[in-house]
């Protein structure tokens, strides 16, 4: 069983800066987007809900849920200190029919079979239970272990076994490419210590303003170059 040895503090400052991304991240846009949507979707969770995070070795969105959380259950392919099982999302350790909501944000593009993931959470969600998921559309390459892009077309396909699917894209077209831009231009100023200093106080958080601009002025639907797109499917 690999271990990934992180501290506490660190994990939940990494968290934080998932649910709270600073002006600084490229990628703040989507990261204030997803939160959003999930706080609303969250909302709607009834108390006491038995929930599994896929993926949950920093659970950014778990303070969401608030007071609405029964029992929390987190499985990883990597120990950390928030991690109760290590386990593969193709293959839950889990009864059927044992979970209120299944969370997996930025899983499905690493895993080899999404499908089989879909199908999992299938069996072991509650009749009316939730899967809230986040995944890759327009967007680079972060590891070399990333296997999949999705458009909503594929999303609906991979969850055919749910009754009802919503997909929410995070950015819309020119959101989206600014963020793209933002993470271009962020990891060539890397390559340099004080001109990365720089970018990330002057031209990343300039980039991300003109987005957030953009996105709430509604200046269009079209969610082609969509970075990611949130995902709200309930089992029949």
């Amino acid at each position: 069983r690999r271990v990934l040895f992180r501290s506490a503090s660190e994990l939940e400052r990494i968290a934080q800066r998932r649910l709270h991304p600073p002006w600084s991240d490229p990628n703040f846009l989507v990261l204030r987007s997803r939160k959003t949507i999930f706080e609303s979707w969250f909302s709607q969770i009834k108390y006491p809900a038995t929930v599994l995070d896929i993926g949950g070795r920093y659970q950014p969105y778990r303070p969401l849920l608030g007071n609405r959380v029964g029992t929390y259950i987190a499985i990883d392919l990597l120990q950390t200190p928030l991690v109760t099982v290590i386990a593969d999302g193709q293959q839950l350790p889990f009864a059927l029919e044992t979970f209120d909501l299944v969370i997996a944000t930025q899983v499905l593009e690493y895993v080899a079979d999404p499908r089989q993931v879909a199908n999992e959470v299938l069996r072991v969600l509650k009749p009316g239970g939730t899967f809230c998921l986040s995944v890759a559309a327009f967007a680079p390459r972060f590891a070399d272990e990333e296997r999949w892009r999705f458009t909503p077309a594929g999303l609906r396909s991979i969850l055919s076994g749910f009754e009802t699917v919503e997909t929410v894209p995070e950015l819309y077209i020119f959101g989206g490419l600014l963020r793209s831009f933002n993470l271009a231009a962020n990891s060539l100023a890397s390559k340099n210590r004080a001109i990365r200093k720089l970018y990330g106080v002057t031209v990343c958080p300039a980039l991300n303003l003109l987005g957030l601009g953009c996105e709430r002025l509604n200046l269009s639907a079209n969610d082609q170059f969509s970075p990611n797109f949130s995902v709200r499917a309930f089992r029949p």
